[in-house]
């Protein structure tokens, strides 16, 4: 994975090929489950009734095959509405214990070619970054008179799941490099 990460760096046009094959490392399972199994939610159980207390090497040989076969679909995700402190219900979904894993996979792959891409004064959602790294960042600018700040709560509530769900909206999220990354090739 570093290799990628450094040559995306090196190189914000590179072209990412053969990436599906990652999909078949052990390894990267493993490191998958690493990152997942503190969180908050990685006990929560899926639809299936897994969690990530089900991790095991048969789920990892299970995944692999399935990678290999082309034929791994994700399970449906189990739901619940929690209440908002404005009054208003909040939809929380639990993906089930492999894809909670194949999902950290993904997230780990990408990581590896945007994040040498992005922007240095970016902070948000990205590894060592925070709010109070952002705020380190603008105490050190001279000059500035004025700060906005956005609140963009709830705006999630509002956008058609649908469609951020749906290849195209991936696809037009990611086309300035999309031509980069080619998964099989």
């Amino acid at each position: 994975m570093e290799g990628y990460r450094r040559r995306n760096a090196a190189n914000h046009e590179y072209v990412n090929s053969d990436l599906y094959r990652l999909f078949y490392d052990k390894d990267l399972y493993i490191i998958a489950y690493n990152s997942v199994k503190s969180n908050d939610g990685a006990e929560t159980s899926g639809s299936d009734g897994t969690s990530r207390h089900g991790f095991c090497q048969e789920w990892v040989a299970e995944l692999i095959a399935a990678m290999r076969a082309e034929a791994y679909q994700p399970q449906p995700n189990k739901t619940m509405m929690i209440p908002k402190s404005n009054g208003k219900m909040r939809k929380l979904s639990f993906p089930n214990g492999k894809d909670k894993l194949v999902q950290e996979a993904i997230r780990i792959i990408l990581e590896c070619i945007y994040e040498p891409t992005f922007s240095g004064l970016s902070h948000g959602f990205r590894p060592k970054r925070s709010t109070q790294s952002a705020i380190a960042e603008v105490e050190t600018w001279n000059g500035t008179i004025w700060f906005l700040e956005g609140d963009i709560t709830a705006c999630f509530d509002e956008i058609d799941h649908r469609i951020l769900e749906s290849n195209d909206f991936l696809i037009g999220l990611i086309a300035p490099k999309a031509y980069a990354v080619n998964l099989k090739q």
